[in-house]
């Protein structure tokens, strides 16, 4: 087998290969921007779950907060 037949064979496998995983490889431009679309998303998701866990410590810190100065004032 000559390394061109070889290259052809592998460059098929990996074409299959990739068709199957739901990739069209034929455009490697639109491929690239699908990959960086999905970072983007998976980025934005990371920082909304990190917002929303700072916002949940907040809300648990100021009605601690919020008992200890009622238990300190007294009740009217």
């Amino acid at each position: 087998m000559t390394e061109h037949e070889l290259k052809k064979v592998v460059s098929e496998a990996v074409a299959e290969t990739l068709l199957q995983l739901g990739i069209d490889a034929s455009d490697p431009v639109e491929m690239q921007k699908d990959m960086a679309h999905l970072r983007a998303w998976r980025e934005s998701v990371a920082t909304v779950k990190n917002q929303g866990l700072v916002t949940a410590i907040g809300i648990l810190v100021a009605g601690a907060l919020g008992l200890l100065w009622l238990a300190i004032k007294g009740s009217p």
